[in-house]
């Protein structure tokens, strides 16, 4: 039960972060951030219903909010607006691109991997304690290492990204971030 209850927190922890990336986004021009505080009673209900409170349908929905402003400065935003445009209609595509471009600072990546840590860390934690119930054990010290591995990562991953302004490529920085959660799974589920 302690790790459903961490479960929540995370999940709440990353909706916060999600709806607060959302709030200074083009997202806050079609659904009010106030709309969108309401994602924060699904992982109540998700634990009342006896599923995982962080499953991926929401990270999926966390994802998409928080990836609005990256989406700005991105090749694919300017190759959907092509197409609308190629489709006739230009009025949309320009309304659309009148929107966003506001919105082409630099985006907060680091939000964006706060929130797949927290994910990844929810969903390590929630296979734990399934295998710990199955083998008949309660809270262990896996689950304690499980909290500081996941806080170390959660900690040192946005300095990883911040390596690329001395110019190692973002490709490698994510390949030793992937790389990393998957040694420290490996370990941990050993």
């Amino acid at each position: 039960m302690r790790i459903r209850i961490l479960n929540i927190v995370l999940a709440e922890l990353a909706i916060f972060i999600a709806v607060g990336i959302a709030e200074a986004s083009p997202l806050s021009m079609f659904i009010p951030a106030r709309y969108l505080y309401f994602l924060a009673i699904l992982p109540p209900v998700f634990l009342l219903l006896k599923r995982n409170p962080f499953d991926f349908p929401l990270f999926a929905i966390l994802i998409v909010m928080a990836s609005v402003k990256v989406l700005a400065n991105s090749e694919m935003f300017y190759s959907i607006l092509d197409t609308i445009y190629f489709f006739g209609f230009r009025g949309l595509a320009e309304h659309l691109n009148s929107i966003f471009s506001a919105y082409r600072s630099s985006p907060n990546i680091s939000a964006l991997s706060a929130i797949v840590i927290l994910y990844v860390i929810a969903q390590i934690s929630w296979a734990m304690e399934e295998r710990l119930k199955k083998l008949g054990l309660g809270f262990g010290y896996p689950l304690v290492i499980l909290g500081i591995v996941g806080f170390a990562i959660y900690l040192f991953y946005p300095l990883i990204l911040s390596f690329h302004a001395y110019g190692v490529p973002l490709l490698f920085m994510g390949l030793i971030g992937v790389t990393s959660i998957l040694i420290a799974i490996y370990l941990l589920a050993s």
